[in-house]
């Protein structure tokens, strides 16, 4: 008969066997219905934002960048700050102070009232009127305290004994040794002995020490920096200082002093020197004294004349007038 099947011998009704069927199809639509509804918390309706995440080398595969709070709103008018960029630590890197001050090598400024402030005027005895302070030099020549010279080797023996101090002395004498300086070039050589009572030490460029320096640019600008910092102390005694500029073997010798016949170079030195010498050198001599020379026949006279050199004398109270 239609509509009948039989389990076991028995006979089910048509009608069962549909309601079974249907209830089964309901069920596996309930449950396909239930996989597609949202995520927990998730109210109906509710669209989710979808985009692409990139890995940067700070932040793991899991992370996600923290919101930022909002900025606490500002009491005051001023402008709000500038927010920071990622290349921020760049730019400050490269950045370079804004000034309109020219740039100083050296240990700095000198006071307007010093010698060194202006080194020019301190030269009276100028080539040419108007002119630069060692205007009319030729090649290879230089001068210095009034005295010219030519050569390739210079050596200067300067007095920075304590009573260098008076009216300017020793600062007059550095200023003159910084022009005469810059008048040599690459081809000559110089070397400077600032000396009193202790061991004459020699002016050290880099790591050559005791010897005569190339009149190069760099070389001068450190010689310009180390002479700057001399500062007058202690008693005088000429004779050391001396011996050690000949034995560097210069063609010209500039020395210049204050002291008075208390320190004097004995007729012995004088001895010593001149035959240490032997004519190969020229030593100039300039003596600071205070006041018109009382004493024609000086020691540092005699010093320049039986050594081929010139002598001049300056009177240190015409400085503290300049």
């Amino acid at each position: 008969m239609q509509g009948v099947r039989t389990v076991q011998g028995r006979a089910i009704p048509g009608w069962i066997v549909s309601v079974i069927l249907h209830g089964l199809l309901l069920i596996a639509c309930a449950i396909s219905l239930r996989s597609c509804q949202a995520a927990p918390g998730e109210g109906p309706g509710e669209y989710r934002d979808v985009g692409l995440f990139v890995k940067t080398a700070t932040t793991s595969p899991r992370e996600t960048p923290a919101k930022a709070d909002p900025p606490a709103p500002r009491q005051d008018n001023s402008p709000p700050a500038e927010e920071p960029r990622e290349n921020s630590t760049v730019e400050q890197l490269l950045a370079l102070p804004a000034t309109t001050a020219p740039a100083i090598l050296g240990p700095g400024a000198r006071m307007p009232d010093s010698p060194l402030a202006n080194p020019s005027r301190l030269l009276t005895n100028r080539s040419v009127k108007g002119g630069s302070p060692l205007s009319g030099l030729e090649k290879g020549e230089t001068r210095f305290l009034g005295i010219r010279d030519k050569g390739t080797r210079f050596v200067y023996v300067l007095d920075r004994s304590a009573s260098m101090f008076q009216h300017h002395a020793l600062e007059v004498a550095k200023a003159e040794l910084l022009t005469s300086l810059q008048h040599l070039d690459e081809t000559q050589h110089f070397q400077v002995i600032f000396y009193n009572e202790a061991t004459p030490r020699l002016l050290t460029l880099g790591d050559r020490d005791n010897a005569m320096h190339r009149a190069t640019d760099i070389n001068k600008t450190l010689a310009r920096q180390h002479i700057a910092g001399v500062t007058p102390d202690g008693g005088t005694r000429h004779f050391p200082a001396l011996m050690k500029a000949l034995s560097l073997g210069p063609e010209v010798i500039y020395f210049l002093t204050d002291a008075d016949v208390n320190s004097q170079i004995t007729p012995a030195d004088l001895d010593r020197l001149s035959s240490r010498n032997r004519g190969r050198c020229r030593i100039h001599a300039i003596k600071f004294g205070l006041g018109a020379e009382l004493a024609p026949n000086h020691y540092v006279k005699r010093l320049a004349t039986r050594n081929g050199g010139r002598y001049r004398y300056r009177d240190i109270k015409s400085f503290s007038s300049r």
